[in-house]
């Protein structure tokens, strides 16, 4: 089947998605937040059972969930890989010495963390639990992609890179489908740049491989793009640039304009100045860092919001002009908003970082958000006749993102 988004409140049909984390999340416990871009403890067993369970619901509601994890594992296992080890035996020694060097050279600074932020933790007892679950972990990959694609699997996520690919579970960043094509993306952070090739050796595998678009210039992810009614947004800030949401307008703008859709940089100046400058991401570019972190939408002339951020950012729409690109200043993102007729539930900046806006539409008034928590939200959804599922993502979201971050739809119905 062909990739189809042209509205992202439309019927959802196919979600792609990563898979559970592995290997690689373990290792990237042992990192310094910096690093990981985690928060300080992060439960992986717990967030495998979690994925599992939002499975079950996604597909509950009679929506193909296709694994792109899988799919590499299976591409893998039929192939050479030299470079790998020969070996489950070799594998494992490999990982647990990989373990053992982000340990000693990260252990004090994982220490201050912990104490910085009241975890009631032990670094030493994190690192055992670690080195048991990769034992764990190898013997439920090899179960599920048999030996040779369990050992290439996780040489490629865990040894192959400088640092685990640790985050790749989030699987919107990677890829968003725009139309009928499916745009790879360009990763801000070290940790996760490598994720867009692994995806796009597992697109290929499924069939998928016919009309990429590719991003030139500066960082654009998936969390920052979204489709409603006449409009492409793109959130411009702590992680996507001004320059790849220009680039995508000269590459897919005039597509996209033949068939009735515009795009809309939606810009946060001082997060997009920032981030241009700094070493490492803060704590508030983490919990904004995307368009779906604030702002998600849920029917045609209906989104839910936070107003703060809401009310920081401005609009300039980008144009293709026959090979030139055309901006155009449009005032605060809020007053675009209104001015086409979208309404806003808004949220408070308690239930913003708590994932209230990072819900998954599944069309036909109906959503799957990440955490019950969020009460009032929920109740407003309701009132307003929405059918409001919950997948309990209590341990995933410890990576700043929820259910929205962790799926990237494919294909939505036309109506």
């Amino acid at each position: 089947m062909k990739p189809q988004i042209f509205d992202e409140t439309h019927p959802l049909e196919e979600v792609l998605v990563w898979g559970e984390p592995g290997i690689e999340t373990l290792l990237g416990q042992l990192l310094p937040k910096s690093k990981s871009l985690f928060f300080s403890y992060y439960d992986v067993q717990e967030a495998r059972r979690e994925f599992r369970h939002m499975r079950e619901l996604i597909e509950g509601e009679g929506i193909h969930f296709t694994r792109a994890k899988d799919a590499l594992a299976r591409a893998l296992a039929n192939r050479d890989t030299p470079e790998a080890p020969g070996s489950l035996a070799e594998l494992e020694k490999a990982l647990l010495a990989r373990a053992n060097e982000y340990y000693e050279t990260h252990r004090a600074h994982k220490a201050e963390e912990f104490a910085r932020e009241g975890i009631h933790g032990d670094i030493d007892l994190v690192y055992e639990q670690v080195r048991e679950e990769i034992r764990q972990v190898l013997r439920e990959d090899v179960r599920a992609y048999g030996e040779a694609g369990a050992i290439r699997l996780n040489h490629l996520l865990s040894l192959s890179h400088r640092l685990p690919l640790a985050n790749i579970f989030y699987g919107r960043d990677q890829s968003q489908t725009l139309a009928d094509r499916i745009v790879l993306s360009s990763l801000k952070w070290e940790i996760r740049q490598p994720e867009v090739e692994v995806f796009k050796r597992a697109l290929h595998e499924l069939g998928y491989a016919n009309g990429f678009v590719e991003i030139g210039q500066g960082v654009l992810e998936g969390g920052d793009v979204a489709v409603l009614g006449d409009t492409c947004y793109i959130g411009v800030g702590a992680r996507t640039t001004l320059g790849a949401a220009e680039d995508l307008c000269l590459k897919l703008g005039a597509e996209l304009e033949r068939r009735g859709i515009q795009i809309a940089a939606v810009i946060n100046k001082r997060h997009a100045g920032e981030a241009a400058l700094f070493a490492a991401p803060t704590d508030e570019h983490m919990h904004l860092m995307h368009l779906d972190m604030f702002w998600i939408p849920l029917a045609p002339n209906l989104a839910m919001g936070y107003g703060g951020e809401l009310d920081r950012r401005e609009v300039l729409r980008l144009t293709d002009n026959r090979g030139r690109l055309v901006v155009e200043e449009m005032g605060g993102f809020r007053e675009f908003l209104s001015a086409k007729g979208v309404e806003i539930i808004e949220v408070d900046e308690a239930e913003q970082q708590n994932f209230a806006t990072n819900l998954l539409n599944l069309g036909n008034k109906t959503v799957i958000v990440a955490l019950s928590a969020n009460r009032r939200v929920i109740q407003e959804l309701e009132r307003r006749g929405f059918r409001v599922l919950s997948a309990e993502l209590n341990k995933l979201v410890n990576g700043y993102g929820a259910i929205h971050c962790l799926t990237a739809p494919v294909r939505r119905k036309l109506p």
